[in-house]
Order: structure tokens, then sequence, then C-alpha cells
């Protein structure tokens, strides 16, 4: 007798369906690695802002001068602004350029001027939010604007659509009808009247709803953020030059290292402390005061001379003087000297050695008419009684 056929089981038929759940699963599995990539593989994490990184964005800084990084509009960024070119250099990067600018902008890096400025939700920060006018007992959204009819003759004041009857108008105090405009009566304003409770305000709630994390505030609790094109600063090249971001501030603030010669303010609180040195200890101090001149006007030198030439007046200036005394232009027509441990005859010896530098140099106004430089010395033999007025004549007054 021919065998049988063998009839599956309830077991062997519910194993065989877990078997084909689970071949589709596979191959939805596959399908979807095909499209997505890989479903195991850890997803790619953007690596940060790096220094150079930072670099980049100073140098990009000073391709563009007198402007700088200036903002565009962009609805959907958390300040409504971006930075295209910024952007463009950290693609790829988990970095803000917003958070980048102002990183660099305080450490002195950048210079800040304000280019807009929006409101802020109280909350998330961000400035995609609804204005919208409520109801100041209810709350209610629901405001239309209608129009008031001053009835003259009784005085009453209310919605226009109280006095319509039919196509005439009726007050509905008093029952007369009104006839003309500006005799009978007059329309002096338009109020708000809410749909919900029907309150009359000419003055609604003004109130804000973020669009991103959808915050309710009223409008005054708003944030105010200010949006700032960034400009390059004089720490911006010498960041470049050193490939840091940092131990600038001091040095570079209070010395320029091209021209090699000191700001004002620090030869202003050199002479300060040389002044208080003297309160202690016998010595004398000498400030030699150089004014540029042509004819028998003064010369703004440093307004017409190129980088260049200011550069190679401070290395010569320097070169000449002792490692303790500090040069610094006033003001673009004159330069402070502070000789410090220098009587009057040093001080002579110093202003004949200027000025043969200068003759050497044989500085000119762009028009090819000699320069000379006129010096007048004081010399302090003991601390100043009056040490505001000395530092006064520091700061090129007379």
């Amino acid at each position: 007798m021919p065998a049988s056929p063998s009839v599956p089981t309830a077991s062997a038929s519910a194993g065989d369906l877990l078997a084909l759940v689970g071949a589709l699963r596979e191959l939805e599995a596959g399908a979807a690695g095909l499209v997505h990539g890989t479903p195991d593989a850890t997803p790619a994490v953007a690596p940060p802002a790096t220094l150079g990184d930072r670099l980049a964005i100073l140098r990009l800084s000073l391709t563009v001068p007198g402007q700088g990084l200036v903002p565009t509009l962009a609805p959907f960024a958390a300040i409504g602004h971006e930075w295209p070119a910024v952007d463009a250099l950290l693609a790829g990067k988990a970095a803000e350029a917003h958070a980048l600018l102002e990183e660099l902008a305080d450490l002195g890096l950048l210079r800040r001027r304000l280019h807009n400025r929006v409101h802020l939700c109280p909350r998330c920060g961000v400035c995609q939010l609804n204005f919208r006018e409520t109801c100041p007992p209810c709350g209610s959204i629901e405001l239309g604007i209608e129009r008031l009819l001053h009835h003259f003759a009784c005085a009453h004041i209310g919605l226009e659509r109280e006095f319509a009857d039919g196509a005439e108008l009726t007050c509905p105090k008093c029952r007369e009808r009104l006839f003309q405009l500006g005799q009978d009566f007059e329309r002096p304003h338009e109020t708000y009247e809410c749909r919900q409770c029907h309150a009359l305000t000419e003055t609604p709630h003004v109130g804000g709803q973020c669009l991103r994390c959808t915050h309710v505030f009223a409008a005054h609790e708003a944030r105010l953020g200010d949006v700032h094109a960034y400009l390059p600063t004089a720490l911006t090249p010498r960041a470049l030059e050193l490939g840091r971001l940092t131990a600038l501030q001091v040095a570079d603030l209070l010395f320029d290292p091209e021209a090699r010669l000191a700001r004002l303010d620090w030869l202003v609180l050199e002479a300060r402390r040389e002044f208080l040195r003297m309160q202690r200890h016998a010595g004398c101090t000498t400030l030699l005061h150089l004014r540029f001149r042509a004819g028998d006007a003064a010369f703004a030198w440093f307004r017409f001379a190129g980088a260049r030439e200011v550069r190679d007046l401070g290395r010569h200036l320097t070169a000449s003087l002792r490692e303790l005394d500090l040069a610094a232009p006033v003001d673009a027509t004159a330069m402070s000297v502070l000789l410090p441990e220098t009587d009057e005859e040093g001080a002579a010896r110093v202003e004949q050695r200027l000025q043969d530098l200068f003759a050497e140099l044989a500085l000119r106004t762009p028009e090819g008419h000699p320069v000379r430089v006129e010096v007048q010395a004081h010399t302090w033999h003991a601390a100043p009684d009056d040490v505001d007025a000395a530092l006064h004549l520091v700061r090129g007054g007379t």
C-alpha cells in the first residue's frame, strides 16, 4: 500500500509561520540598509569646531575691509539671522556660527557692530514669535474691530451696529433718528470688541507665543536680542600670525609689534608708575614731546604715512632708545617719549640722536614738502605735586 501523505500538525504549522515572519523581517532590514545605510552602524557625529576653524573665521573677517562678517535674514535660525560665509566655512561641523563669533568677540579678536535687534522667547531664546492682541478681561484672541457712533443730542456712544435700524440710524438710547454725519452724530474712532465676553477696549493686551516651544507670555516679557556684524580688531592679525587665540590681550593691546611703538595708555600707565616710584626714591624722569610740522603748521604724519613708513619710523626710533624707554603716538601729529632716570643732559643727547634720525629719514608730506620734528622736553627731579597735570603733559597736553 502506498504510504499515506503526512498531515502537518498544528505545532509544525506555527513553527513554519514564525520562520516565515523572521525571514520577512530580515528582508525588510536588508532593504532598509540599502536605502539608509547599515542599520547597526553608529550614526556619524559631526566633529566640533577646531582652533583652525576659529583662525579661519578670523582670516575671513579680514577679507572685506570695513564690513567684516555681516549677517543676513534667516527665518528659521534661532536668532533670525545667519552668517553665510561662516556657515559655509563650518560645513559638516557641529558648531553654530553665531556662538563661535560671540566667543571670538569675547576674546577681543572681533569687534561687534549692531546690525539688527530681535525679540526672543523668554523660555527657549528663539525669535520665531507670534504677537497677537487679547481681551483684557477674559484673555480671548477673538477680537474684532468695530466703529463707534456718538449721538450729539443725548451724548450716547455705542457700536454702530446698535444704531442700525434697517437702512436708517436710530439712537438706541433716546430713539431719535440720525440723519447728518457731523451734525447729528460723529464717528470718533474704532474700538476692539471681544467675541467671547463682548467687552469693549481701546487698548487690548498684546501677548506673545513662541512658535518653537509654544510658550505663551506677555509682550513685555520677550527678551531683546542684538544681532551683530563682526569686524576684525588690532588683535586679529596677531592671532593669525601666532596661530593662537589667547595670551594676546596684554602684550598686543599695549604694544604694536609691527611698529614697535607702545600704545598711549601703556605710556601713561608707565609714567604714573614712574611718578609713584619717585615719591619713594630719588631720581629723575624726562618726557620728550615730538610734534611733526610742515611749514608753520602741525602735520598729521601718522594719518598720511603708509604702514611701512610707520613701521620703519617705529623700529628706527626704538632702536635709538634704551630698552626701558617708551615711545607712543599721541595723535596723528605728535609722539611722546618717556625717559626714566634721565636728566636734562641725558635728554639733550637723546634729542640730538632723534633729530639726526629724522634728518636721515627725511620725512615728507604727500605733496613732497619736508616734515620737521619739534621736540619739547619736561624733566622732573622729584615726583610732581599734581600727578594728573603731569600725565596731561604725557598725553600731549600743554
